[in-house]
This record gives structure tokens, sequence and C-alpha cells, in this order.
């Protein structure tokens, strides 16, 4: 305290007593402005430990760790801890994780899907409830129902019938609606009669999308959800990402053989230019053809974003935001641990699915793939949003998931960390 007041007041002198009385008015006025800052620089480090002690709790070990909060636009918290990056030994961090630390956001992508479809759809470019081979001929249809037509709203909410196989992805110059062939690409259900989560579902989307508005699909979700959210610096495989934020990108680890080891985003790619993608020889991004392979760009989970941008994704399906019509239901039931109610993109926990906030209601998305466990919701009743993630695992501690929620006991703690963080906020304010 006396080298903060020191710091203050450097050049005091004590002219008599009005000026001593005026110096100890002065000196009692710091020190209540002393002690508010002092007290808020504690509790802005209380919780910077408490998100850093998660990259070390039981089964949930990770290298960094990231959560942010928005409300009406504005950001109201936003951290990190941890590390973006290491050396060969997979020990030494040479990178900090930041709150700006672009990564791949796992299936948290496809609300950037859905926006798109519903931004589209709002312009007259698409029909979310029509057949989508109108718009993409040699789009399939379920072999159990062939005269049952899967509509984009289907695909959306994974309720098509289609499930997903070993591989649900194809590689430039493949052929991919091949991957319709396979007997398992297909659920035991007709489009429509239940649900079945599919990322290549996502991936037939992307190509009706594509094929509706005769542009790649990186490029559309861009100008057409991105953008339009407030997220100019994301993109999906990096498309469109600037030199400078990519070059800033945090790698997905996991622990292995005593390290993390990089699982996706490695220095290379980070270093890349251009969208990465899966191409056969001989394969020329320039060549391809809008619609021909919806998989292409990852849109079941390869858009890259920070903590902060994936916040304002999920706030776009905010009541009076552009994926608010998406927000509503289109199918309830109990599908799994956490799946009770989808709807046209985004996951719906309803009340009695959030621990210890039985009231709350939280739409949007969580995401696990290649080490990342995270989610993006926003909440109505508090009228913010909030996204975490870390970014790596150790595939040999067990995470189940909670029948509940559905989410892992390190996704329900930063869950918990930013809805207390919240909490506080709120009953603090005058």
């Amino acid at each position: 305290m006396q080298r903060y007041l020191k710091g203050l007041f450097p050049h005091v002198r004590m002219p008599g007593l009005a000026g001593a009385a005026r110096l100890a008015g002065g000196i009692i006025g710091g020190l209540a402005l002393a002690s508010c800052a002092m007290e808020a620089e504690s509790m802005d480090e209380s919780w910077q430990e408490r998100l850093a002690a998660q990259l070390d709790a039981a089964g949930a070990r990770a290298p960094g760790a990231a959560v942010a909060i928005v409300r009406d636009g504005q950001v109201l918290w936003a951290s990190a801890a941890g590390a973006a990056g290491f050396d060969a030994s997979g020990l030494t961090p040479v990178r900090p994780l930041e709150a700006s630390t672009p990564v791949r956001a796992a299936s948290m992508s496809k609300l950037a899907v859905a926006l798109t479809a519903g931004s589209l759809a709002a312009a007259g470019g698409v029909d979310l409830d029509a057949p989508i081979d109108a718009v993409l001929p040699r789009a399939p249809r379920h072999p159990l129902a062939p005269d049952a037509p899967i509509t984009l709203r289907q695909l959306l909410s994974h309720t098509s019938g289609i499930c997903d196989p070993a591989r649900y992805w194809a590689e430039l110059g493949e052929d991919f609606f091949a991957l319709f062939d396979a007997p398992e690409a297909w659920c035991a259900h007709a489009p429509g009669a239940a649900f079945t989560y599919s990322n290549l579902g996502y991936a037939l989307a992307a190509g009706v999308l594509e094929a509706a508005a005769g542009e790649r699909f990186d490029r559309l979700a861009r100008t057409r959800a991105l953008i339009p959210a407030g997220l100019p610096g994301a993109g999906f495989n990096w498309s469109g990402v600037e030199r400078g934020v990519r070059d800033s990108g945090g790698a997905l680890h996991r622990w292995s053989d005593g390290a993390w080891r990089v699982q996706i985003d490695s220095a290379a790619m980070l270093a890349g230019e251009g969208p990465v993608v899966l191409a056969r020889p001989g394969q020329a991004l320039a060549d391809y053809q809008p619609g021909a392979n919806g998989s292409l760009m990852s849109p079941q989970g390869g858009l890259r974003a920070n903590v902060i941008e994936l916040a304002r994704l999920a706030a776009a399906f905010a009541p009076g935001g552009p994926g608010e019509a998406l927000a509503v239901p289109v199918w309830r039931g109990d599908a799994g641990p956490g799946l009770r109610a989808w709807a046209s993109g985004p996951q719906i926990l309803e009340p009695g699915q959030i621990p210890g906030r039985p009231g709350l209601t939280a739409i949007g998305h969580p995401g696990q793939a290649w080490g990342l466990y995270g989610g993006a919701w926003h909440v109505p009743q508090l009228n913010a949003s909030i996204a975490y993630f870390v970014t790596g695992e150790d595939p040999d501690e067990p995470k189940p998931y909670d029948p509940v929620t559905g989410l892992t006991a390190g996704e329900t703690a930063l869950f918990a960390l930013a809805l207390d963080w919240l909490e506080a906020h709120d009953s603090a304010r005058p």
C-alpha cells in the first residue's frame, strides 16, 4: 500500500494546516480509490486463477483454456490461460494462448453453417423446407424412403435420416456423392422421423448452399454469416483469414508419450497460404465447381475463430438476432446424453439441463474434435452469450458425458465459471 501511495503522490509537501487538511482529504479519497482498484484487481486475479486451474483439473487436463462473455455486442470478459503452441519437445510453451487466438472450433462451426442457410433463405436464395434435389440434382434420397425428400432444415436439425459412415468427407477431385452409396450413410429412420447427429448431413447442406448461391461455401459463409455476425477475422479452413491472424493461430493437441502433440494447425499449416483442403494429385481449388463437394471446406467443424468471435456467433441466435428464427426447436425427444431439443442448427439446453441454474436455457452448440472441447451458447434469461474451450486433452483420461447436459466435466466447469463471473458482475452493478 505504501508503494502504491508513493506512486500516487510522489511530490507531496505539507503547506501548513489548511494544506494538511486538504492533503488529508486527498489521501483519504486516494485510499478509497486505491482500495477499489486493488479489490477489482484481486477479483480479476481470482477469476484468472480459477481459469488457469482448469488446465490441471482431474479428467480435464489441457494445454490451454479460454472463455468469453458478450452482451449487447460488448465484451464483458475474455481471458485465456496456457499455451497456444510448444517447442519440438511438446513440453515447453513458445506462445501463450490468448483470447484473440483463433483455433479450429470443431462442431461450434455448425452454427455458422446454419446462419449462412438462414441468411440465404431470407434473401430468397433457398427454401429451408423444400426438397434439396430441386437445387442439387445429385442430392441423394434415403434408400428406405425414396419418396420422402430431404430438406435443408432436416439437414440442419439432424433429422434427415443421414448417418455418419467412418469417412464423411471427400477430397478435391473425388466424388462426394459416392459417400452415400455406403449403407452406413443411412440411418434406420426416414427423413423427418427421428434425430441422429450427422456430420455428413452438414457437408451435404454446404453443397446445397453452394449450388443455390453459385459460390464456394467458405466465401459464402464469410459474406452471409461471419462478417454480419461480427466475425470478420474468422474463416473456414483459414479461408479469408488475414496473414497476421493466421500466424497467431493456436494448435490443438493431445497428450501422447509424455508430451503435448499437435493434432491440427501445426506451424507449417499456419504458415500456409489460402484455404487448407484435402486434394488429390493434380487437382486445383480454382477449378472447383460449387455444389460438387460440400465437405471440402469442413463445414462440420473447420471454422477458425477465437473465443470472443465464438461468443458473438452464439449471440446471433438471440432474440432479435439474424439467427432468431433458426433457434425454434424442430425436434424434441431423448437421443442420448444432453440431447433433448434441436433447432435448425443450434442445440437447445432447456431448463433443468444447466448444472446449478435450473431456470436457464442455452441456445448454441458444443464442439469436440482433434483435442478441443468447447461450447458457444446464448443464454436468453441473462441476455448474454458465452464461449469457452480447451485446446487439448489427454485421451487416456475418462471424460464421460453428463446424462443431463451432455457435457464433460471440463466443459461443465468452464460453463459454470462463465456463469459465476456473470452473476458476480451483475450483482455488483448499481
